[in-house]
């Protein structure tokens, strides 16, 4: 084996490299500066507009505004299509009666036909329905038809039953013509209307009117020109 002096390039060679590895030690050892998480993006919800912006040429809308400091648009939000409702004929013992009130409850249903969506009675059950007609023989008080529906930001408004009696309170078999009616009335709020305030109006909520009215068609127009979701503030001295 070969001994002897280290040459002078050998020297700065080797004061190189410890330099490298030291610089290489030192920038490992530094703490790192994080990058800044970026701001969460708002999401921007349903508007609120004020009562004298909204409620113009809207028919009865804001009615609800009489006695609530503020109203939501609560409407069916993503349909497009047909609207079926399966409507089955009442269980009477006289069939003649039961196929009247059939009738006269897809007759009403139909005033909405177009207003906004294509309604199809189902009177054979054949079509999967969005929205199903039950018979009942009362319900609470004084009530003859009742419309179930539920809402949230995520869905919108979503029908879930329309219930229409065979009787009056009190026993006597309903009159074709107020079931015509009371469909129409129920209709309505399974599209999203909530009460008139005037007896001339099948929203009413009392059996006052014989057919829709254009304040009816109006009020249905102005719902679904909304965005599903908006409140309205009341401004005015009631």
């Amino acid at each position: 084996m070969a001994s002897g002096k280290p040459n002078l390039a050998s020297i700065l060679g080797l004061a190189l490299v410890l330099a490298a590895l030291s610089m290489l030690a030192r920038d490992q050892l530094a703490p790192r500066s994080l990058p800044t998480p970026a701001a969460p993006t708002a999401v921007a919800g349903p508007p609120t507009l004020q009562e004298e912006t909204a409620c113009r040429n809207v028919g009865y809308l804001c009615a609800g505004l009489a006695q609530a400091e503020r109203i939501r648009i609560q409407r069916w939000v993503g349909f497009s299509g047909t609207l079926v409702v399966d409507l089955p004929a009442p269980a009477l013992a006289d069939r003649g009666a039961a196929r009247d009130l059939q009738r006269a409850a897809a007759a009403g249903i139909r005033l909405w036909n177009g207003q906004p969506f294509p309604i199809l009675v189902d009177e054979r059950g054949s079509r999967t329905a969005h929205l199903p007609v039950r018979w009942v023989s009362g319900l609470i008080g004084n009530e003859i038809g009742r419309a179930t529906t539920r809402w949230s930001p995520q869905t919108g408004l979503q029908p879930v039953s329309l219930e229409l009696v065979t009787s009056y309170p009190g026993g006597r078999p309903m009159d074709p013509e107020q079931i015509r009616l009371v469909a129409a009335h129920e209709m309505g709020h399974a599209l999203g209307l909530q009460h008139s305030d005037d007896p001339r109006d099948v929203m009413y909520p009392m059996n006052t009117a014989t057919s829709l009215s254009v304040r009816d068609y109006r009020t249905l127009e102005a719902l679904y020109a909304l965005e599903d979701g908006t409140i309205i503030v009341r401004t005015r001295r009631k």
